[in-house]
């Protein structure tokens, strides 16, 4: 084979592999037409029902659930008189690795998840409930006490998580543990957290869309090839000098 058609099929296979992943930072609203789409999601507790709801946003400042208006921040993503969660559903597959809020009172708790079932995420939602919501799918990435209004590692690029991606991923006001559902983080002096999140940033993955990544044989094959080819132009060269 002519050596530069294997250093170009090897270098344009390379430059594809580079291309599969790459960062990005998503800004969070209530349009329909946003990516990610943010629904909102609640609860009266750990053992009722979760159900659908609205989603706030104030430019700046970002997202919060429920549709309420009070001077006590229930406007916001919080966990006064209830649980709630939004919904962050992207287009492509995706690792989170930070979140930011842009507006927090009182207290600034939240969890991550992602939905590493199979089947539609919301319905791994709607109907079911908190305590359970580990055994249906969604997966506890991060609980990140007091974030304030500056970006917050998940601690996603290394470790447990590093190869975690999804196309849908859950921000919750408060703590999570699988099997008990929310609670306030706090155990000795427990408040309410209210935040509104404003971006969330991470990194993407070309796969074919559902809850987990899907590996990429044609582009492995193609490398293969020409690194082979590569190697074997070699060998003849070395034998016929």
């Amino acid at each position: 084979m002519n050596p530069s058609i294997l250093r170009a099929a090897l270098a344009g296979s390379l430059a594809f592999c580079s291309l599969s992943v790459s960062a990005a930072t998503w800004t969070l609203t209530d349009s329909s037409a946003n990516n990610p789409l943010v629904t909102g999601w609640k609860s009266g507790s750990n053992t009722t029902d979760i159900y659908s709801t609205s989603v706030d946003f104030w430019s700046g400042n970002g997202i919060g659930i429920g549709g309420e208006s009070s001077s006590d921040g229930q406007h916001s993503l919080d966990n006064y008189n209830g649980y709630e969660v939004a919904l962050l559903g992207f287009n492509q597959q995706v690792r989170l690795e930070s979140v930011k809020a842009g507006w927090t009172q009182t207290d600034s708790d939240v969890f991550v998840m992602a939905y590493t079932g199979s089947g539609s995420a919301s319905a791994a939602l709607d109907g079911g409930d908190f305590k359970t919501l580990a055994s249906r799918g969604w997966t506890l990435v991060s609980n990140l006490g007091g974030i304030g209004t500056t970006e917050r590692s998940l601690g996603t690029t290394s470790g447990t998580f590093a190869n975690t991606y999804s196309s849908f991923w859950l921000i919750g006001a408060g703590n999570f543990a699988a099997g008990t559902g929310v609670n306030l983080r706090e155990t000795t002096n427990a408040t309410y957290d209210y935040v509104k999140i404003a971006t969330v940033s991470g990194t993407v993955k070309t796969t074919n869309g559902g809850g987990a990544p899907v590996p990429e044989p044609g582009t492995l094959a193609l490398a293969g090839l020409a690194l082979a080819g590569v190697a074997g132009l070699r060998r003849r060269r070395a034998r016929a000098a």
